[in-house]
């Protein structure tokens, strides 16, 4: 395929041309029912250097006007793919190479699962008056928190690792702490 994509930022082995990336994108939106906001997706390819931010955003936006794909929430940029863009991107999906299709569904899945965390916690870092350091992680389930716990940490870094591995996986810590507590 012809390079014509920008491709600042882009590793070695990354698309380079607007034809890959429109059809990553489509085979992205292919392996998942949930809508997908477009930044979100242009970010992650491009912190991972599969493909430059620009480009990514330009596609999904030549992939609705093709009518590949549909906005499922204009406030987010959500998008989802409708029959025709599965069409198509099942005929072209050989185009992209397989490490990174697999690569960047694996990426998805893993964004996708975190947004859904975000929305199902809340995490609070506090700097107290007397100079501590608290974070307040929160489990919620239909609207009740059905687990809250604090932890004092050493400094911001702890603080943010803290967050960052509870929004990981909280089910996994709230089974650990059900598990240890009820024995």
């Amino acid at each position: 395929m012809e390079r014509d994509a920008i491709s600042v930022n882009v590793g070695k082995g990354g698309l380079k041309s607007t034809a890959e990336i429109k059809v990553l994108v489509l085979y992205l939106l292919m392996h998942t029912d949930e809508p997908v906001p477009s930044n979100q997706i242009a970010d992650l390819l491009h912190i991972e250097m599969i493909a430059n931010t620009f480009e990514v955003n330009d596609a999904f936006v030549q992939l609705h006007k093709n009518g590949l794909i549909d906005i499922f929430d204009a406030d987010t940029e959500s998008y989802i793919i409708n029959d025709k863009g599965r069409d198509v991107g099942q005929t072209l999906q050989a185009s992209v190479p397989f490490t990174i299709r697999e690569k960047s569904v694996r990426l998805l899945k893993k964004m996708l699962q975190r947004n859904r965390h975000m929305k199902e916690t809340e995490i609070v870092i506090s700097h107290e008056d007397d100079g501590t350091i608290k974070v307040t992680c929160s489990a919620i389930e239909n609207d009740s928190v059905i687990m809250s716990f604090f932890l004092q940490a050493a400094d911001d870094a702890q603080a943010i690792r803290i967050k960052e591995n509870f929004l990981d996986d909280p089910a996994l810590i709230y089974r650990t702490l059900i598990d240890m507590l009820t024995k």
